[in-house]
């Protein structure tokens, strides 16, 4: 009786279109989650620190920065997870 399970899968046999699709989809929904966690991070600090009433530009542009920090590092993962897949792929 065989007890290996044949639901495993190898990267290998995975063609590298499809791979690089799931990897893409996967980075995409990763870059909407954290560029939403670093706007409201970034709104929330904004409270904090530019205190006052003429302060709304400035906590527009701490939001701002903290939703571009949240969407690069999403990018940035998303590009090392590619580079590996392909990496993988080629030897």
């Amino acid at each position: 009786m065989d007890t290996k399970s044949s639901t495993n899968t190898t990267t290998n046999s995975t063609p590298p279109e499809v791979l690089v699709s799931e990897v893409m989809k996967e980075g995409f929904a990763n870059m909407g989650i954290q560029a939403s966690i670093g706007l409201g991070t970034g709104f929330l600090a904004g409270l904090v620190l530019a205190r006052g009433g003429g302060a709304s530009a400035t906590r527009k542009i701490i939001a701002g920065f903290g939703g571009g920090i949240g969407l690069g590092s999403a990018w940035t993962k998303c590009s090392i997870q590619l580079e590996e897949a392909l990496g993988a792929e080629k030897n």
